[in-house]
């Protein structure tokens, strides 16, 4: 009896854990660095942060995620709880206000790098046998009656948005084109709006305008407030993945590849 009570016994310190039992970071699926990076990023910055994702991963390993939509929008779901690991902004004021909210890590802020604003067409526009006008040589050329419809992102939640306006008030403009103005919801669907004939020229990211390859006109610097983009990690998020990314984005390797999109360094 004493016997087979003992192997019993022997058996149960044998038995294999359980499938739902206590896994090691390095074959648990669900740890951090076992899963995609997951970055929140404003839309004038996808083509820039598309190329620095293959870097990314060919040097990690780790594939990354990408959100793209307007500061706004992508602002308020990581309040709401939104799992990303990096918030990359059009706007300072964004990573700030979550900063507050307890949202992102107060000593994650930094700006790294500045958006600039242009006129733009869709690419059938530069072609004799367009129906639609050409592109404006300058800002106030958007007061000529051929330009019925001019896209711009939304200003009251879209940096690029606000910019355009400060840059139509400042050019005297405003007035006289605000029965013309087209909003989107953020910068890349103003640009849409255009590449689609929905608008006839867009007050456009020069990240966008660069990505499709075609002519641009720079609006002077001057007329709006300076464009800062910034960043920080996501509270609750993989800080070390985090920190990874960040740290390319912040480095000569980095700023290069966001130069080749159109950005200023901060």
């Amino acid at each position: 009896m004493g016997s087979c009570l003992l192997i019993a016994l022997l058996a149960c310190q044998r038995r294999p854990q359980p499938a739902g039992g206590p896994r090691s970071s390095a074959t648990d699926p669900s740890a951090p660095q076992q899963r995609p990076l997951r970055v929140a990023a404003a839309a004038d910055l996808e083509p820039a942060f598309a190329a620095l994702a293959v870097t990314f991963e060919a040097r990690h390993g780790r594939k990354v995620v990408f959100s793209f939509a307007g500061s706004t929008a992508l602002s308020q779901q990581i309040e709401h709880g939104a799992p990303f690991d990096v918030y990359a902004a059009a706007s300072q004021r964004h990573v700030e206000a979550l900063v507050e909210k307890g949202r992102i890590e107060p000593a994650s802020l930094r700006p790294f790098a500045r958006g600039a604003l242009v006129l733009w067409t869709r690419p059938a526009s530069h072609h004799a046998a367009s129906s639609g006008p050409a592109l404006p040589m300058q800002i106030a050329d958007l007061a000529q009656p051929q330009y019925r419809r001019i896209a711009v992102a939304n200003p009251e939640h879209a940096p690029y948005g606000l910019a355009a306006v400060q840059a139509l008030r400042s050019a005297g403009l405003y007035e006289t084109v605000l029965p013309r103005l087209v909003f989107g919801e953020n910068i890349r669907q103003a640009h849409q709006f255009v590449a689609t004939g929905n608008a006839d020229v867009a007050m456009d990211a020069l990240s966008l305008a660069m990505a499709s390859q075609t002519p641009y006109t720079t609006v002077p610097k001057a007329l709006y407030s300076p464009l800062l983009q910034a960043l920080g990690t996501v509270r609750g998020g993989d800080a070390v993945g985090a920190g990874a990314f960040v740290a390319l984005l912040l480095s000569d390797e980095g700023q290069q590849v966001l130069k080749r999109f159109g950005f200023d360094p901060p």
